[in-house]
């Protein structure tokens, strides 16, 4: 048995008071990281061609960090701001201290995007979300052929992809069914083929595999360039279906395990943006019948996720 000295005695006393006086002043305890949390965005094509000045109000209320404007078939919000006019838009945003976020330009592709990409600019927004240019019999390449496709692919985008660098614009190509992105390989290739830091990924998993695990796995690998996050799955599909059976596409809805996707995300700490989403329809119909419908339906689903982020 070891006898403690008064000196030892002294030291080992004022060891402990100092512990227990930093461990009860938080000014000196180590400051503890803010626990990880999805970037919202709320995207104009779930409320179909309602009111874009009514639904600018629910981006603060409901919590989002700001808009993603839709257009074409899908919801007519851009087209909407453009017959308003741009200066009036801006004002509504100011009025309610909102911000667009990005532009989604599946019409008409990034091609054809810049007057969009710049209007975009003039409300806050530093993200163009798109498609990517396919060739005849793109869904069926696999291997090298795939490889070189998708390489012809970008050197298209080059124009676009030059002028939103010089304008400090991010690019986020969307994967899609029935093109050289359907499939995990395709998706692994895009990432690795973008060179440029502000081209990326809108990560889409309605459009591959329902297979958790492997979704997972696949943000894992690629989610140094995922720059948009879509909460959304197949379930049903999109097609001509009951409300009740479309809204399987949502979070907590249908039967996909988000947590292996949210796993990664949240240990890559994914800074993009998240849109949760669906295709109501038929195109262009809104997710509820009022503004506040749709808003509640997606805070559900806004819910769900926050709560399964947690959990992982």
């Amino acid at each position: 048995m070891h006898r403690l000295s008064r000196r030892n005695f002294v030291r080992t006393g004022a060891g402990v008071a100092v512990a227990l006086t930093v461990g009860r002043n938080p000014l000196l305890q180590a400051a503890e990281p803010a626990p990880f949390k999805l970037r919202y965005v709320l995207s104009t094509n779930q409320y179909g061609a309602l009111p874009i000045q009514d639904i600018v109000p629910e981006v603060k209320s409901a919590g989002y960090e700001g808009l993603d404007v839709w257009a074409g078939r899908w919801g007519n919000q851009r087209e909407q701001i453009d017959y308003l006019g741009h200066e009036k838009f801006a004002a509504i945003l100011k009025q309610h201290a909102v911000k667009v976020s990005c532009y989604t330009c599946m019409d008409p592709g990034f091609g054809k995007c810049e007057p969009h990409l710049r209007a975009m600019l003039k409300f806050g927004g530093n993200q163009i979300v798109a498609g990517f240019p396919n060739v005849p019999g793109g869904k069926d390449l696999r291997g090298a052929a795939l490889r070189t496709a998708i390489r012809e692919s970008l050197e298209k985008l080059k124009p676009i992809i030059g002028v939103a660098g010089e304008l400090k614009v991010e690019l986020a190509i969307e994967n899609h069914l029935n093109g050289l992105l359907e499939t995990p390989a395709g998706v692994r290739i895009l990432a690795e083929e973008i060179k440029e830091k502000h081209v990326g990924i809108s990560f889409a998993p309605f459009h591959l595999p329902q297979d958790a695990e492997l979704l997972g796995k696949l943000v894992d690998d690629v989610a140094g360039k995922i720059f948009y996050y879509y909460a959304w799955q197949f379930g049903d599909g999109s097609g001509d279906l009951a409300p009740s059976k479309q809204k399987r596409q949502l979070p907590g809805v249908g039967p996909l395990d988000f947590k292996p996707m949210l796993a990664a995300l949240k240990r890559k700490k994914f800074n993009g943006y998240t849109s949760i989403f669906m295709h109501p329809s038929p195109r262009g119909s809104a997710l509820g019948s009022s503004v506040q419908d749709v808003t509640t339906e997606l805070g559900k689903a806004r819910a769900f996720l926050d709560k399964e982020l947690v959990a992982v």
